[in-house]
């Protein structure tokens, strides 16, 4: 909270400054007494890991949500909640509808949450401060991993964790020079850059990026595009793993979706553009802004077809590349189910066969594919829950469950006419908080927040 902190004294706004003083002031009188309390020094078990990570989160939120309710740029306690979780979770989505109006400490602040939240908040602190052993380490990786397998990067925890950050401050820095070279403001320039390598979408304009021109949009396509995928990937340019790139079976998928789905918006809506390069830069733009689920927007929603969101709802829901900073099931994960399905129904003509699972040229797990069918069942079960919850509130079927699949899959798109606030200010309490759950549980793969509920979990 320090850089916003010195940017509210520099603009000289009270009521921001106000803010984060409060908000730091909280940390410390809970932190400081907690670091004081000795632990038992035990190794972390995935028990452990789970609810860990997952109280992690819902606390660091609460604490994150007290600069936009002390500054008064929120007035109500369960939206400056809801705008907190939007942010760590990458989701993007805001209560605040003219975030021009707003002081420029708290969109600061705004972006610095989509920032952490996208490598994960107990990887950014397993690589600053580590405080459990190699195994429990571990357990915390597994818990917060954007996908249906983790691995480590290198043999040690820690070193992995910086290792994944250090790429992530270097896209970071990379982008903000060329947008920059672009001519584009300092503090726009930054704003992006936090919300786009991780995926978060938060933006400083009530119109996203729709006003900026071609080259800022062009220099954030790029990155949403490298932030779609595997950051291990990165690890093997690095390390000249070239061959285990042109394994990933992810990848070529990844490539031929987005290029499809390009192709097919192009051709249903190219009367609508005044050239084909116009086209092609809109229609990348959309498709990559939505599989990546930064959901950053180059022009008016309303200028899609029907036939195009229908498309970008499926988008939605298979996200990008696994051990990406994006939201969604995850490519390699509908990879599996297709899999799964199809030695499903393979077994039914032949039972006697033997039919194993193959990714990059690997056995997947039994185990790991039970996981990715039991992941794909409680994500639809949350969408119906969320969509009848949100019918109270005189939501359509449609509108519920797309506010579902926006929230599980850290998305962000609207539920109204305006795409940036999601139509969620006029939602009641409860149905706010599912959505925050909602955001929790795509963000935590599900499973570490309902971990939470299980009676097993509190048992010795």
């Amino acid at each position: 909270m320090l850089p916003p902190l010195l940017l509210a004294l520099a603009d000289g706004d009270a009521s921001a400054l106000r803010g984060f003083a409060a908000a730091i002031a909280a940390v410390l009188a809970v932190g400081v007494p907690c670091g004081l309390i000795k632990s038992k020094d035990r190794p972390l078990g995935a028990r452990d890991g789970f609810v860990t990570v997952a109280l992690a989160w819902i606390i660091i939120s609460l604490f994150g949500a007290i600069p936009f309710y002390a500054s008064g740029t929120i007035d109500s306690v369960s939206d400056a909640v809801f705008e907190t979780i939007s942010g760590f979770s990458t989701t993007g989505a805001t209560i605040i509808d003219d975030v021009e109006a707003a002081p420029r400490a708290i969109l600061l602040w705004r972006s610095i949450t989509n920032w952490i939240g996208g490598m994960g908040v107990l990887v950014f602190l397993l690589a600053i401060a580590p405080v459990a052993r190699e195994g429990g380490s571990m357990f915390l990786l597994r818990a917060e991993f954007p996908g249906p397998m983790a691995a480590k990067l290198v043999p040690r925890m820690q070193k992995s964790a910086k290792l994944l950050y250090e790429i992530y401050i270097a896209m970071t820095v990379v982008q903000i020079v060329l947008l920059l070279l672009g001519g584009i403001p300092l503090f726009d320039s930054v704003n992006i850059s936090l919300s786009t390598v991780s995926t978060g979408g938060f933006c400083v304009r009530n119109d996203s990026m729709a006003s900026y021109g071609a080259y800022a949009q062009n220099v954030t396509l790029v990155f949403m595009t490298l932030c779609s995928m595997s950051f291990s990937l990165f690890y093997c340019v690095l390390a000249l793993e070239f061959l285990r790139i042109r394994r990933s079976r992810e990848l070529r998928a990844f490539v031929v979706v987005v290029l499809g789905v390009a192709l097919l918006m192009g051709i249903d809506t190219a009367s609508k553009f005044t050239s084909v390069a116009d086209g092609v830069h809109h229609t990348l733009f959309q498709v990559v802004s939505i599989i990546s689920t930064t959901c950053y927007v180059s022009i008016d929603a309303s200028f899609w077809s029907p036939f195009v969101w229908a498309m970008l709802t499926v988008l939605m829901i298979t996200g990008p590349m696994s051990g990406s900073t994006g939201g969604g099931m995850k490519l390699s994960r509908v990879m599996i189910l297709c899999k799964s399905t199809y030695r499903a129904i393979a077994r039914t003509v032949t039972p006697n066969s033997v039919h194993l699972i193959h990714l990059d040229g690997e056995i997947v797990e039994e185990d790991t594919v039970s996981a990715v069918e039991s992941f794909a069942v409680a994500y639809f079960m949350a969408v119906i829950f969320t969509a009848v919850v949100l019918s109270i509130n005189g939501l359509s079927i449609g509108d519920g469950m797309l506010a579902a699949i926006s929230s599980l899959s850290n998305v962000g798109y609207g539920i109204d006419s305006n795409t940036f606030t999601m139509g969620v200010s006029g939602l009641n309490i409860i149905s706010k908080a599912v959505l925050c759950f909602d955001m929790f549980l795509g963000r935590l793969e599900i499973f570490p927040m309902l971990v939470l509920f299980a009676p097993e979990t509190w048992r010795k």
